[in-house]
């Protein structure tokens, strides 16, 4: 039996794979210039609203896919924003990444995401790694940062917005609420509810100046009232969002006296709730519990939880407008921009 065998002929011309669509393609076929088209992709704020979306749509229908490399090295734009977060997993992150996103998306500039897992070293990593892919600006979270941190941003002259933290001097500009404010805030609001004997629960051994200010805010509320200051409980070792609320019992056994317990997060806030009530506490009667932070779940729970609310997306997007202004070329109104907060009480405390 034979076997007969197909070889190509590797000498002879293949038919090539359909070539890319060139830019000057998309301009003949919208009935623009090519520099029309550029504008259209690399600085949409240039063109009209009408014009971008024609342009783009034919783009688009012809399968056209800008050439960022390009247009990066002829501009000195890359049109990416480097964005730093402790964690995706909890909302509040996730929410002031989409206020960025909905300011600068729509002027033409994409995000890249890192996550530092409450450690300035990992932020400094994320920041040298942005740097080095010559992004346009960097949204940090918080205002601590490592010395090398901050010598790699002021050496690159990169745009900075630090969110979260108000910060009077920032290392350059900066947009968020006092948690030292909110810390004092929540405090004075249990003191005035009859509560003698807080505890503070919170991630001590991380990297994280916002629980630091809220603890320090607490201090404050009670050494105004001549009270004991509040006893602290670590539980950086807790792996998970939300969990940890299993140490209100600790807390009870080790301070029987304690009639209230501030939690730096919401989430576990919720889980402490939903174990006081397996223990058989009284929420609030035998003990208050209220955290910072506010998502949909702390209203869920029975009973529901008190906590601080901060305007989380409206930070993002401040964020995302100040860096727009930096960039082009404007100064902002005020380099570092102070936002507020509101207490929400609910039947936890």
């Amino acid at each position: 039996m034979s076997v007969s065998q197909t070889w190509t002929d590797m000498s002879q011309p293949v038919s090539p794979i359909n070539s890319p669509v060139r830019l000057q393609e998309v301009a003949q076929a919208a009935g623009v210039s090519a520099v029309t088209v550029s504008r259209c992709i690399s600085n949409p704020d240039r063109v009209s609203r009408k014009t971008r979306e024609h342009v783009l749509a034919i783009a688009a229908e012809l399968g056209y896919i800008p050439n960022r490399q390009a247009s990066s090295l002829a501009s000195a734009r890359t049109r990416v924003i480097g964005v730093v977060v402790p964690t995706s997993a909890n909302p509040i992150h996730s929410m002031v990444m989409q206020g960025a996103a909905d300011v600068l998306e729509p002027a033409g500039y994409q995000i890249l995401l890192g996550h530092s897992h409450f450690s300035v070293d990992a932020e400094c990593d994320l920041v040298r790694t942005f740097l080095g892919h010559r992004v346009d600006g960097i949204l940090l979270t918080g205002k601590d940062h490592s010395p090398d941190c901050v010598d790699l941003l002021r050496r690159s002259g990169t745009p900075v917005v630090e969110m979260f933290d108000y910060n009077p001097e920032p290392l350059d500009m900066s947009v968020g609420s006092s948690n030292v404010d909110a810390g004092a805030a929540l405090g004075r609001y249990l003191i005035g509810k009859g509560r003698r004997y807080l505890a503070f629960v919170g991630h001590v051994g991380l990297d994280d100046s916002r629980m630091a200010d809220r603890l320090a805010g607490l201090h404050l509320a009670t050494e105004e009232a001549g009270l004991d200051a509040p006893v602290v409980y670590d539980i950086t070792a807790t792996p998970g969002t939300g969990q940890g609320g299993e140490i209100i019992g600790t807390i009870i056994r080790e301070h029987p006296q304690t009639d209230a317990v501030v939690f730096a997060g919401h989430y576990v806030g919720v889980g402490a709730i939903r174990h006081a009530l397996d223990l058989h506490l009284d929420v609030p009667r035998r003990v208050a519990i209220a955290g910072f932070g506010d998502s949909i779940v702390s209203g869920w729970i029975r009973p529901g939880l008190t906590t601080i609310r901060f305007p989380v997306r409206e930070t993002g997007m401040e964020a995302g407008r100040m860096l727009l202004a930096r960039l082009a070329g404007k100064t902002p109104s005020g380099r570092a921009t102070r936002l507020g907060f509101e207490i929400i009480s609910r039947e936890s405390a």
